[in-house]
Formats: C-alpha cells, structure tokens, sequence
C-alpha cells in the first residue's frame, strides 16, 4: 500500500468513526424496559388499520400559506401502497385530477390551466401540489386511514417528556428522525419527522377520529412545514376495501 492509499484509508476511517460516535451519542442512555415498551407501543401505531388496503372515499382539503388560503372538496379511489386517483373540486367542479401508479404519476387540468403531463417516480414529494413536504406514500396512509409512521430499529420515550407520551424512532442508517406523539386515551394524535440535520419536515396532527366497526379512522388531520404551510384533511366519507378496478387509475384523454 502507498503512502497515499494509507493516508486516504486513515481518513475514510476517521471519519466513518466521528460519524458513528456521531450517531451513538445522538442516542440518550434509557431503561431497556421502557425502550422494550416504547418499541411495542410504535409497533401498535404502524400497524393501526392495516387491514385496510384500499379505499374511496370524499372529503375536504383545506391548504394555508402566508399568501392564500384555498379549499377543496376531495374524491379518491387508492390502493396500498402506491396506486391513487384523486380529484380536487371547487364549487363541485373539477380542477385537478392526480393519477400514481406506483410507476409514475400523471396531472390532468380539467379547467385548462396546463395540459396533461406524466413523470416517471414511485414515491413523489407533494410538496409543489399541497405546499406540505409529505412524499406521496404517506398521503396514501392517511387516506387509508393508516398513520405514516416510518420504518424504525430503535424506539425510545423522550426524556423531556416526563408523562410517557412521545416516543422517539430511529432507522439505522437514515437521516429522519420521528416522533410519535400520545394522547391520554393512548391513541396517536401527532406525528414529527425532522431530517438529518434536525430540521422539521413536518408535523401531523389528529385533531378528530372516527369509530366504526372496521376501526377507527383518523378524519381530521392537520399536517404544518416549518414555515407554517398548513393541509387540513377532513374526511366526510370513507369506504375501506371496497373494489376498484384498474382502469381507475389509466386516465385517457377522454376522461
């Protein structure tokens, strides 16, 4: 090896250990039998509603930034986890219909505003449509009536919290931190993703559920950015695994 090898291996491993050592002391020192509690209760949140697989239904959006504020009424048909079609109404007219397959998504003007466009992505940030930096799988949760709680390995109460009700979730590796938030009737009523850097991607709040006989469904949700962009999500109407056709989501110039 030369000399120069040696001092380029020095430095990637000097630095993969600041980056490590990083990462560990990010981590505070907790009870292994509330990491074990905190682990389980994360667990019950990801899985609330799993059942559901696919969904129609309408409601209300509501989006809010510094210079607008608009609201539309909603119509969707989808698919877990990655097949939507949603339609954005004014004044019972359509204006925007969105269609993802998994594969791409496609944008359809029905007032004319701009022709109809597609662009290859599995998983699209919806942050130039609805303002809010939540990536189109997470919006497909909500509208199952699911809660976008990410994949984890290590869970944690937060020690700022002395009543046991903010749980804080890591995945080995990622940049995200997020933190999963209890009411005292144990059910999630937020949800906090920040970025590598501890930077707010977004906050989600459950302001309403719903019980039915299939569950309970989160059916007023706010989601804020950092800059107090805000989508307000009110679900009206809710159908859970209902049939729906794959033609839902091939959107011809006809329709």
């Amino acid at each position: 090896m030369t000399n120069q090898n040696l001092l380029s291996s020095l430095i990637y491993i000097t630095v993969f250990i600041l980056f490590v050592s990083g990462c560990a002391s990010f981590r505070p020192d907790t009870s292994p039998l509330l990491d074990k509690k905190a682990f389980l209760l994360s667990n019950q949140a990801r899985s609330i509603n799993q059942h559901i697989t696919a969904s129609k239904g309408t409601g209300w959006a509501r989006i809010e930034t510094k210079t607008k504020t608009v609201k539309f009424k909603v119509a969707w048909a989808t698919i877990f986890p990655n097949k939507i079609r949603i339609t954005f109404l004014l004044s019972g007219l359509p204006v925007e219909t969105i269609i993802a397959t998994g594969k791409k998504i496609t944008f359809l003007s029905h007032t004319g505003k701009h022709s109809k466009y597609s662009y290859n992505s599995k998983d699209p940030d919806m942050k130039d449509y609805i303002f809010v930096p939540v990536k189109l799988s997470e919006m497909i949760l909500v509208l199952l009536g699911r809660l976008p709680v990410k994949n984890f390995d290590d869970a944690w109460f937060s020690p700022s919290d002395s009543f046991l009700s903010t749980i804080i979730l890591k995945q080995n590796w990622k940049g995200f931190t997020q933190s999963v938030h209890f009411n005292d009737k144990g059910k999630v009523d937020g949800l906090k993703t920040t970025d590598a850097s501890g930077k707010l991607l977004y906050e989600m709040t459950i302001i309403k559920y719903k019980a039915h006989d299939f569950g309970n469904i989160p059916v007023k949700i706010e989601i804020k950015d950092k800059d107090n962009r805000k989508l307000t999500l009110e679900i009206t109407n809710f159908l859970p695994n209902p049939p729906i056709k794959e033609s839902v989501f091939q959107l011809t110039d006809s329709r």
